[in-house]
């Protein structure tokens, strides 16, 4: 069932993503060659304790950090281990999430470290503008699949390949609430969208043709032929005036 936010509930929820977008900004800076994805999650996790608000990655379905670091082939759910480390022309997803009073905020970024070639370039620009046209439809009476519809055409007007197997989610007083909010058409559900509805929208692609697979370590998703991938996501309150973006400062 999905749930509709008070507009009490929803100012709350904007205080959760904008720590959320505010870590993930600090985030940025200390993403340079030699960092490791371990000191990233130090940060991320130093950094809720500062502020009092609780990590909702760390122990969620059993995942050991408190931010996925999703570097170059890996799409999403990355395990910020010691001993990746990070070198220029990489690709860093960062996807984070906080609990702040029993409500949650949750977003992602790609940064490219140094100098990229077109190609990657081409890759971070269409997946960021695949999420600007979704929440450019986050208005009361479209549907869900209008919003996997524009993400699938943006990213392949861009000649990339969509992940439809993950996506999306509605958020609020859990971290993953219906409905699921795919970046594919052939899987999205026919859901109206209404005032109240909370969305995280999270477009993610890669430049190749092959297909995604978990690794060993049952979290890690990656590229089967190891092209680079990107994932941006917001998390977006639909009201009666349309998109209001939580996560965005």
């Amino acid at each position: 069932m999905i749930e509709l936010k008070t507009k009490e509930e929803i100012e709350k929820l904007r205080i959760a993503n904008i720590h959320v977008a505010e870590v993930l900004n600090l985030l940025t800076e200390y993403v340079k060659p030699g960092v490791s994805a371990a000191e990233l999650d130090e940060i991320a996790f130093n950094e809720c304790k500062k502020r009092n608000i609780r990590p909702a990655f760390l122990g969620l379905y059993g995942f050991p950090a408190s931010l996925c670091v999703s570097i170059n082939e890996e799409v999403v759910h990355g395990i910020p281990r010691k001993d990746k480390i990070i070198k220029e022309g990489d690709l860093v997803s960062l996807d984070f999430g906080v609990e702040y009073d029993g409500l949650y905020g949750d977003a992602a970024i790609t940064v490219a470290v140094g100098e990229i070639s077109e190609r990657k370039q081409r890759l971070i620009e269409g997946v960021k503008l695949a999420l600007d046209k979704a929440i450019e439809l986050c208005y009361p009476g479209n549907n869900l699949k209008d919003i996997a519809r524009v993400i699938e055409e943006t990213l392949k007007s861009y000649k990339l390949t969509p992940v439809c197997t993950y996506g999306g989610h509605g958020i609020g007083r859990k971290p993953h609430e219906e409905p699921h909010v795919t970046n594919c058409l052939t899987n999205a559900e026919n859901i109206e969208l209404k005032p109240g509805m909370v969305l995280a929208i999270e477009p993610m692609a890669y430049l190749g043709k092959g297909k995604i697979r978990k690794l060993k370590d049952n979290w890690t998703i990656v590229t089967t032929d190891k092209t680079h991938a990107a994932h941006f996501e917001h998390s977006i309150a639909i009201t009666e005036n349309g998109p209001y973006v939580l996560s965005k400062i």
